[in-house]
């Protein structure tokens, strides 16, 4: 009697696992990204489903349209004792992600936003002036034990810049290297085309504080503004057209 009851337990707790509900995804997600970014049009199981992701505006609260997710279990990496899922976007396969007692890793994720997504959410009056331009994230090996010490590469790639507050004015096409290493994370900014030019480099911890300081060059009547816009995170450096930055937190 107590080997039934055991195996109709075993089968029962099979069957709960294998509906577990697409929703799942959003907690974790929302959990992930603190509210800011949600799954909605949830569709099929944590297993195998998809659903619309959506930014929340840090101001109206309101989900702003991101792209299409779908995900599908990889059960082979449980040899590796790891759970595992390959994703799309937009129907296009956009790298996988895991997670294992020892921490959570993305190989070969891309995502795609509009730069604005990411930039409104700097707790500062810098966020809200009106980003333009596409930003482009990709990872290679990275990987994260659970207290976020991580190794790997990531970039941000932000094609199209430009800010409302200098007239729409384009700005140009600026690349950001990360690369964790000894539990430390090392930022390199540079300029990829344009006629304002962005070098800088940076650093940061988990658990503490970061910072990226470097310098901002181009037409010295188009730049005259920025101290006014971005307040004390900049200074002149005593040559036209160029100023150092510094920004923390």
């Amino acid at each position: 009697m107590f080997a039934r009851i055991s195996l109709f337990l075993a089968l029962l707790l099979i069957s709960l696992v294998a509906r577990a509900p697409a929703w799942l995804a959003d907690t974790a997600l929302s959990r992930a990204t603190d509210g800011a970014v949600r799954l909605e049009a949830i569709e099929g199981t944590l297993w195998s489903g998809g659903g619309s992701l959506v930014v929340i505006d840090p101001v109206s609260r309101r989900a702003q349209p991101w792209t299409t997710l779908h995900w599908r279990w990889r059960p082979a990496q449980l040899l590796q004792l790891e759970a595992s899922w390959s994703l799309a976007l937009d129907n296009r396969p956009a790298g996988d992600i895991g997670a294992s007692p020892r921490g959570w890793r993305a190989d070969g994720l891309t995502l795609v936003a509009p730069a604005r997504f990411l930039l409104e959410r700097i707790p500062h009056a810098f966020g809200h002036l009106g980003w333009r331009g596409d930003v482009q994230f990709d990872t290679t090996q990275w990987r994260c034990n659970w207290k976020l010490a991580c190794d790997g590469r990531f970039g941000l790639r932000w094609a199209g810049a430009a800010v409302d507050v200098l007239r729409g004015r384009p700005l140009g096409d600026y690349q950001l290297d990360a690369r964790g290493e000894a539990g430390q994370l090392r930022f390199e900014l540079a300029t990829l085309a344009g006629d304002i030019r962005l070098n800088a480099q940076g650093n940061w911890t988990p658990g503490g504080p970061w910072h990226m300081g470097g310098t901002v060059q181009g037409d010295p009547e188009f730049l005259k503004r920025l101290p006014a816009v971005a307040g004390n995170w900049v200074s002149p450096t005593g040559s036209p057209g160029s100023y150092h930055f510094e920004i923390g937190g």
